[in-house]
């Protein structure tokens, strides 16, 4: 009997630790014992490690309007999500870029030190269908590397239907938006504005 329970615990925190769940256009499976700090403009998922000062810091933020050119696109979220969040001066390191269901994906990471806190920032930006999904990830740890490639890896983004896509008529719903965020003592403070017009 005892063996029995024991299975049937292992499986349900299997299902917990592989529970999906979803943000705006985003479904993702959420690193296991992180800390959730959910916002209007993205979610925050945070660890950190009293003994060894280890830490890192995921931010899945909301889809904004995109171009049709993703390295347009990632420039632009570079500047406002990361550059001027760490106030880093040199260009990101560019890693490979990668293509999956219509959206296309540019990587680009950059050390940086403020405040006293150093470690590396990493921007995942994710283009297509005029929209973009940013993934922004601080940590001065490669403990947690296992960790944020799950993260990555569960990720999956919702294509907008031929209603959604539709650009054949400028009549409509129409909004100007802009997301930006700020860095200090480990938070990540995120701010979004939308003004949408007829």
């Amino acid at each position: 009997m005892k063996p029995l329970i024991l299975l049937t615990l292992l499986f349900t925190s299997m299902n917990v630790f592989a529970q999906q769940q979803t943000f705006d256009i985003t479904t993702f499976t959420a690193p296991a014992g992180w800390e959730q700090k959910p916002s209007e403009a993205g979610i925050q998922f945070i660890k950190e490690d009293t003994t060894t000062g280890a830490y890192c810091v995921i931010t899945l933020f909301k889809s904004a309007p995109a171009t049709t050119n993703a390295k347009e696109n990632f420039e632009l979220a570079w500047t406002s999500l990361v550059k001027d969040m760490i106030e880093a001066t040199d260009k990101p390191v560019m890693g490979a870029s990668a293509s999956e269901d219509g959206w296309e994906v540019l990587t680009g990471h950059i050390n940086f030190e403020r405040e006293g806190i150093k470690g590396v920032a990493l921007l995942v930006n994710s283009s297509g269908f005029e929209k973009m999904v940013n993934v922004v990830i601080l940590t001065n740890s490669d403990v947690f590397e296992k960790n944020i490639s799950g993260f990555l890896e569960s990720i999956t983004l919702k294509k907008p239907g031929p209603a959604e896509n539709n650009n054949s008529s400028v009549a409509g719903t129409w909004g100007i938006s802009s997301v930006s965020a700020s860095y200090t003592n480990m938070t990540t403070n995120q701010s979004s504005i939308l003004k949408p017009y007829t």
